[in-house]
């Protein structure tokens, strides 16, 4: 009897000792599951102390320093929240212990996109942690993109006639429909991606291939391209640039000039084939005279592009600096820049781009530098595209020499400014 009754004691013993194994094993798990501070006290103070409850409101009431951090205005930056309000919310709220205002979500991406900062500056002075932040920077940047891209002209004959008149009318430039070229977007090194992204400049960057008009607004946006590849692959591999060069665009007719009919066509640099629809400058070597007053009149059309990317990258200066994240969401944050570029441009032209920010030509055709250009120290880079001229693509550009050269589409300061 003695001997059942320590047995009974010993099973008792073991599985008491078990459970308390058991219990200790959970207790270890538990503790891991649940931290004892799930976040940082000093992310718990955003409500009263983050930049938005603090800052934001104090900026609003001094105009000139809110623009300089968020690029627009109070007045621009409400009707600009009113606009993308609807792609802001959520259709549930994720999460409800954590909550984040549209309104503070549009004015921490848009500083992030002003000042060029890291994101983890950014999102400490919101105080949101630097993972949420770059989910932040998605959202707001896809609501950009589907909110504002009616600020692109759809590409028809109507909307090319237009740009063709400015042409015209402010750059003396005939059947000209737009500027072309690229620029590229310095990114951090994609893992295991090898070379692909890493461009001649020496860097590792995606491609804005974009076109604009004759007042700096883009008429064409395609962003995403790798750095190693050239701007005249990338254009004949997009889908704009495989229809210009098929033309399959709903291009105008054809004019007259000096009694010859021109198709419209773009202006590019050396980077870009000579074509039907693409005219280039002569090359450099051994030009006459009439030559060189081309490639400056030619020039003066061009230059629209360079500027738009001047005043791009100097007002959203995200743009300027290394992009620390994932190719998909800098193709997110470029395209957003440049919708926001011409939203700002068609809504408040005065106050996002003044002629002594982005430059202008005198009476007697002198450039003034503005601003941007005094930033900007790659304008004049020299590319060459090494394949045959069409032939066609040569009579057009003689043809445009001739009148240039002639008394009916000279300017009065063309030779002095060619230097002949």
């Amino acid at each position: 009897m003695s001997t059942w009754n320590d047995f009974l004691i010993i099973l008792n013993t073991g599985v008491f000792m078990a459970g308390a194994e058991l219990a200790l094993m959970e207790g270890a798990r538990s503790s891991k599951k649940v931290p004892s501070c799930r976040v940082s006290p000093y992310l718990r103070e955003r409500d009263e102390k983050g930049r938005f409850e603090t800052d934001f409101k104090n900026l609003k009431s001094s105009p000139s320093l809110f623009q300089e951090n968020f690029r627009m205005t109070p007045a621009t930056f409400e009707k600009l929240y009113e606009i993308l309000l609807p792609f802001l919310m959520r259709k549930r709220n994720t999460r409800p212990n954590d909550f984040i205002s549209e309104k503070a979500k549009l004015a921490m991406v848009l500083e992030y996109f002003a000042s060029g900062d890291l994101c983890r500056h950014i999102a400490s002075c919101y105080r949101i942690s630097k993972q949420h932040f770059g989910s932040i920077v998605s959202h707001v940047s896809q609501a950009i993109c589907k909110a504002l891209k009616c600020q692109v002209a759809e590409c028809n004959e109507e909307t090319m006639t237009a740009v063709a008149k400015g042409y015209k009318e402010k750059w003396n430039f005939p059947n000209c429909i737009g500027a072309i070229d690229g620029k590229h977007i310095q990114i951090r090194a994609p893992p295991k991606s090898g070379s692909i992204f890493y461009n001649y400049k020496g860097f590792h960057s995606i491609v804005l291939l974009a076109s604009c008009d004759a007042s700096y607004k883009f008429t064409h946006i395609d962003v995403g391209a790798y750095g190693s590849e050239g701007d005249s692959n990338i254009f004949k591999n997009s889908t704009f640039g495989s229809k210009v060069l098929s033309d399959q665009l709903p291009f105008p007719a054809d004019t007259l000039i000096d009694g010859k009919k021109v198709p419209h066509f773009i202006v590019a640099d050396d980077a870009f084939p000579l074509g039907k629809r693409i005219i280039k400058p002569f090359a450099q070597k051994t030009l006459t005279t009439e030559e060189r007053i081309f490639n400056y009149r030619l020039s003066r059309a061009r230059r629209c592009i360079e500027n738009a990317f001047g005043i791009l990258s100097t007002k959203w200066l995200c743009l300027r600096k290394i992009l620390f994240c994932s190719p998909d969401r800098a193709q997110e944050i470029v395209s957003a820049c440049c919708l926001l570029h011409n939203f700002l441009l068609n809504e408040v032209r005065e106050e996002y781009c003044p002629d002594t920010f982005s430059g202008y030509e005198t009476n007697n055709g002198e450039w003034v530098i503005g601003e941007t250009e005094n930033w900007d120290s790659n304008r004049n880079e020299t590319r060459f595209y090494r394949g045959r001229s069409s032939d066609y693509g040569k009579y057009v550009r003689n043809v445009l020499k001739e009148y240039v050269n002639s008394a009916q589409g000279a300017v009065p300061w063309q030779n002095v400014a060619a230097f002949v």
